[in-house]
């Protein structure tokens, strides 16, 4: 039977050039990082509902054990890391995704698995760091991403959408995608998720205010600004 699990792949807007002028950077990133761990420490740890993340980058993907018939969890899930971020002063973009996932490190290099200790393999002086899983999960989620426009946006495939409870507003977009508004409104699953896991998740005009302060405070593609804030329904 075909292994199949939702992906989340969610990174960081605007890392590169932030990190080349500033460790400020690294907050949002941080932030990324802690609400990951505290959804699958506090929310999400049981043997079924229970998540793998890996990071990759200023990024990471978060896989689901199982199949899911909904798609609200992973999208709820990555709203409240977005919100999570946007109150660490920064903002993130995600996209939802579904495939196989496995780990791969049996199909290394023997050299590379007989010196491989606990994800890394000495050379030398020097160090190399692996990763042991790979699948379309992830393949399919970076595609994706790769597709949706440029801007702080929260996408899946439109084949996808009817998977997707109503309380969450979604707009057709190009490249056969739906953007799912993660600023506005206050979903049950996504309060549960921040409140259980101890994410932060500001009230809807504090986030607007923060998007907006974030507008002001960064050089920023008019294309950009644009398109997040359609997509968020904020009129700048």
């Amino acid at each position: 039977m075909f292994d199949t699990r939702w992906g989340i792949y969610i990174d960081i807007e605007g890392f590169g050039f932030q990190y080349n002028h500033t460790m400020k950077a690294l907050l949002p990133l941080n932030a990324l990082m802690e609400g990951i761990y505290q959804i699958g420490r506090d929310k999400y740890n049981d043997d079924v509902s229970r998540l793998f993340a890996h990071q990759f980058g200023d990024g990471f993907v978060v896989v689901s054990c199982f199949e899911e018939k909904s798609l609200d969890r992973p999208v709820a899930i990555a709203i409240s890391l977005m919100r999570h971020v946007l109150a660490a002063g920064g903002l993130a973009k995600a996209s939802v995704s579904e495939g196989g996932f496995e780990d791969i490190k049996g199909c290394y290099p023997r050299n590379i698995i007989d010196n491989e200790k606990e994800g890394s393999v000495a050379m030398g002086a020097g160090l190399m760091t692996i990763i042991p899983v790979m699948g379309t999960a992830l393949i399919n989620a970076v595609a994706l991403d790769k597709r949706s426009p440029s801007g702080s946006l929260l996408t899946i495939d439109s084949v996808n959408a009817v998977r997707l409870s109503k309380c969450f507003a979604k707009r057709e977009i190009e490249n056969g995608l739906v953007s799912i508004n993660w600023l506005k409104g206050d979903q049950r699953l996504v309060s549960e998720i921040s409140a259980d896991a101890g994410l932060e998740n500001p009230p809807e005009k504090e986030r607007e205010l923060l998007l907006r302060k974030y507008i002001s405070n960064n050089k920023l593609k008019s294309s950009w600004i644009r398109t997040t804030c359609y997509e968020q329904e904020i009129f700048i």
